[in-house]
């Protein structure tokens, strides 16, 4: 096997000047590849990136990668980082540094997806949230406050209003309608099937900025992302949502998704 080798100086590892994507399998394939890629695309040009390959090339490669591999379902990571830069601090295109990282998927618990989970509010303000950067330091640094609190995942909020979870897009259920944040976030992958899927069953569907307090008033609420599908919320700052319980909404919203999945 090669040696993978990253450049002491470059600024993915000396300034955190890097971009990434994850994505999994769904029956031993890449769930939505053209999507993730073309999200990898538009984080890279954000930083103003150059990208090394072309879609045909990267497909290849991670096709290539789970050959080999072999797990019955996998996590797929993408890295783009800035690359080397003679004074470390500014980008100098044609140095960039690319790989792809494949490993095996680790589900959640099933207690998580029958029981639901508690969650936690915390101000704080991604930076370049459209972005899927590698500086993830208030991310990490945050899960000390989420552990003591025995949650499993942070909703960020920011001047009254809430923004997406520290690894996960979020959607409350209020009168039957599924409202989701759209400004100001990373748009998920998975956030957007699952608007695909609601449009196709009728279920109204509503993105908006969304009030903190409209949390703690909401009927239902569910994360969703690459590495959770869909992930149902019954606590939130230690506060019931709703009954306390996993919601007809929510559970629909998981059994429509989990069919479209077979389906891919």
């Amino acid at each position: 096997m090669n040696k993978v080798k990253v450049h002491p100086y470059d600024i993915g590892l000396l300034r955190g000047y890097a971009v990434f994507d994850v994505m999994c399998t769904q029956n031993q394939k890449p769930f939505y590849l053209e999507a993730h890629w073309q999200r990898f695309k538009n984080s890279a040009r954000e930083l103003g990136i150059k990208m090394k390959m072309n879609n045909r090339e990267y497909r290849k490669i991670v096709e290539r990668l789970l050959k080999r591999n072999k797990y019955k379902k996998s996590i797929i990571r993408t890295v783009l980082t800035g690359g080397i830069s003679n004074n470390g601090f500014t980008y100098q295109p044609g140095n960039e540094t690319f790989y792809i990282l494949v490993e095996k998927f680790i589900s959640y618990p099933r207690d998580f997806y029958e029981n639901g989970i508690g969650v936690i509010t915390l101000e704080y303000d991604r930076f370049c949230p459209q972005a899927k950067i590698t500086n993830y330091v208030g991310a990490i640094k945050n899960q000390k406050i989420r552990e003591k609190n025995k949650a499993e995942e942070i909703i960020y909020i920011k001047n009254g209003k809430a923004l997406e979870a520290s690894t996960s897009n979020f959607f409350l259920v209020k009168n039957g309608k599924l409202i989701t944040t759209k400004d100001g976030i990373l748009i998920g992958i998975t956030r957007n099937v699952v608007i695909k899927i609601a449009k196709q069953n009728k279920i109204k569907i509503e993105e908006r900025n969304i009030k903190v307090k409209e949390l703690f008033t909401a009927d239902e609420l569910f994360l969703s992302a690459t590495n959770k599908d869909i992930m149902p919320v019954v606590k939130i700052d230690s506060k019931k949502i709703g009954n306390g319980k996993v919601g007809e909404m929510t559970k629909r919203i998981m059994q429509l998704f989990a069919d479209f999945v077979k389906k891919y």
